[in-house]
């Protein structure tokens, strides 16, 4: 199943000039990061600013099929409220914890969707609304497990972590076919609304790409379980196909972006009181994109496919603090780092949503190991929480890729020299390129401080029973009770 479906985001791809474009600014000078191995568990602080893993707790439901189907592959996504922690991966298995992921035990299974698509697949995903008390999960539903020609996205709202889904709302991305798959899809927050986006693709052909969807709902509306007014938008480019998400950390704007061309970035800007969505290009240092090297694990297998590094887009995050709109895209290896790796860019925001000035180009690069696959939270200091994928390397007999949390803050400002964490032990690469691109970061629900992530590693081979999913709280200073 999930081969069928990674086929066709291949195949669309691959028609994609990685490529092009005019001559951006100079880069920016940026050290190598550092990435310290995990620790047996929870990290203590031996200096008052120093990164803290306040709770590393593995999930070991997540590695079988107590709770509905798991998959090497993972992509485990979580969010807590207070103690509660809800948390879901591919295929379709979820689970909740009571007790700050000290344990977990299994929620309801997934219902079936509706006629035109039944069967529920995969790409879940987490966010906790803090305002309204309300946890928002999601699941993309299709009609055939081998050939996609038809998906939509169910976003289930919870009221109470430990208690079953209050209801639930089915998103056609094309209400008027029957033959649209709405794949990769996504959640993010702001004051007033969900915004939900997905990758609008032709069911019958697999090759042309129908646009980038994002739809917003009522927040209120959907926390009460009521209709839900709200409006859609589809972007089309015409350099071809690019993936959008929404941004984190959204107050009364809403940011997300694509990479126009391998040295421009857009952004986009939709604001809670308009029904308009604005953009602007911003010109940077020249981006290579590509099928990324990442070899590693002691089957010594290649973890980054023809995506992980793609111009498409599908690992594009975007993060916006009080001052600053951030985005972030993996990359291939260049003439000046030799591991593929995180490139940023940081927007000084103005008084006006579209009006934004590049500060920095921050770079996420290790000297002997691969770093992609970025996920992003803010936390309330407009701190940017990352857990970023880091093993493999060029050439082979690279460490096994896991996952690392560290922070972009004025301890950790940039362009480079970023500190990070490992957080999953693992020996093995998966044996199929793939590590997944659904990890999340959110913003502790009970410390402003700090953020929650997810990640995981694959320890003593590559079945999904290998998998050590982990979820964690992680920030700096005193760590909250």
């Amino acid at each position: 199943m999930w081969e069928a479906l990674v086929k066709r985001r291949k195949k669309l791809a691959s028609h994609v000039p990685q490529s092009g474009g005019k001559q951006g600014v100079p880069p920016a000078t940026a050290p190598a990061s550092e990435a310290k191995n995990v620790s047996p568990g929870p990290k203590a602080p031996t200096g008052p600013n120093d990164l803290v893993i306040a709770r590393n707790h593995r999930n070991p439901l997540a590695s079988t099929d107590q709770c509905g189907v798991a998959a090497s592959l993972a992509e485990p996504s979580a969010a807590n409220d207070g103690r509660n922690v809800y948390y879901t991966g591919n295929f379709d298995h979820q689970e909740f914890s009571t007790n700050r992921g000290s344990s977990f035990s299994c929620a309801q299974p997934y219902p079936a969707g509706p006629a035109q698509a039944r069967f529920p697949c995969c790409d879940t995903q987490v966010v906790y609304h803090r305002a309204r008390d309300v946890t928002f999960h999601s699941m993309l539903y299709v009609d055939d497990l081998s050939t996609f020609t038809n998906g939509i996205v169910r976003i289930f709202v919870r009221r109470q972590i430990p208690s079953p889904d209050n209801c639930y709302y089915d998103i056609d991305f094309d209400p008027t076919r029957t033959d649209v798959l709405a794949d990769f899809p996504h959640l993010g927050l702001s004051k007033k609304f969900l915004y939900v986006s997905a990758n609008r693709n032709d069911g019958p052909n697999p090759e042309d790409w129908l646009g980038a969807g994002m739809r917003r709902f009522n927040l209120d509306q959907l926390a009460a379980c009521r209709v839900a007014s709200g409006r859609a938008i589809n972007f089309t480019n015409p350099g071809g196909q690019r993936i959008l998400v929404p941004g984190s950390g959204t107050q009364n704007v809403m940011y997300f972006s694509w990479v126009n061309t391998p040295t421009q970035w857009r952004v986009f800007s939709w604001p809670d009181d308009s029904t308009r969505v604005g953009s602007t290009l911003h010109d940077v240092a020249a981006m290579t994109f590509g099928d990324a090297d990442c070899r590693g694990g002691v089957n010594n297998a290649d973890w980054a496919d023809e995506i992980a590094a793609n111009i498409v887009g599908f690992n594009v995050q975007t993060a916006i603090t009080r001052n600053s709109v951030n985005v972030w895209v993996p990359t291939n290896s260049d003439a000046k780092y030799r591991q593929p790796h995180i490139v940023g860019a940081e927007f000084r925001r103005g008084k006006h949503p579209n009006d934004l000035g590049l500060v920095q180009q921050p770079v996420i690069a290790f000297s002997g190991q691969c770093a992609g696959v970025p996920a992003v939270g803010v936390n309330d200091s407009g701190d940017q929480g990352l857990a970023i994928g880091v093993g493999g390397r060029v050439g082979g007999r690279g460490p096994a890729v896991t996952t690392a949390v560290g922070i972009k803050d004025k301890y950790n400002q940039g362009p480079g020299r970023f500190v990070f964490r490992k957080i999953a032990q693992a020996t093995y690469n998966p044996d199929d390129a793939r590590y997944g691109d659904y990890f999340t970061v959110n913003r502790n629900s009970s410390c402003g401080r700090f953020f929650d992530a997810t990640g995981y590693g694959l320890l003593g081979g590559t079945a999904p029973s290998n998998v050590n999913a982990r979820y964690v709280e992680f920030g700096r200073g005193p760590v909250c009770s």
